[in-house]
């Protein structure tokens, strides 16, 4: 996977600063506190913990925390690597490939309803109770055809099969 396709999932995810984070962290040998990196970075030092903490929860950063012997204060030492990053974007990868098939299976197996006025969207239970009419203009509901949703759904599921 190239570093081009990680950083960008990790842009979307956190943001253009937790972007720049994760690329000094990759170019540390040994890792930097959050102080390290709000200063070289120029970003507050409360932004970044608080995109630490999300780039964390998203399994892209990790830590290794220290305690002071004097003060009894801990150390957070902040890193990445490659592997890290690849698993993180896999994971990420399989959970939308799990909502793609949910949604794909919504798709197959119910009938949904449009209005050719103004394009409002009813499931066939709402469109039943209605009378196949339109709730806002009055417009009799039309059947909607959703052979190419269906066709790209399972296009794009194999797509991201493939490269998991």
């Amino acid at each position: 996977m190239s570093d081009d396709v990680l950083l960008k999932v990790v842009e979307a995810i956190a943001g253009e600063n937790g972007k720049r984070i994760v690329v000094s962290l990759l170019e540390s040998e040994t890792g930097k506190s959050d102080e390290e990196l709000s200063n070289e970075l120029n970003i507050r030092v409360n932004d970044v913990r608080r995109l630490l903490y999300e780039l964390a929860n998203h399994g892209f950063v990790a830590y290794n925390r220290s305690t002071r012997s004097d003060t009894r204060w801990h150390d957070y030492t902040w890193f990445t690597n490659r592997p890290m990053l690849e698993q993180a974007v896999k994971k990420r990868k399989r959970e939308i490939i799990r909502i793609l098939e949910e949604r794909l299976s919504y798709e197959e197996l119910h009938t949904s309803y449009i209005c050719p006025m103004d394009s409002t969207q009813y499931s066939f239970d709402e469109a039943f109770e209605n009378n196949f009419r339109c709730l806002k203009c009055g417009a009799e509901l039309v059947e909607l055809d959703n052979r190419k949703l269906v066709s790209y759904l399972r296009q794009l599921i194999d797509e991201l099969k493939k490269s998991v």
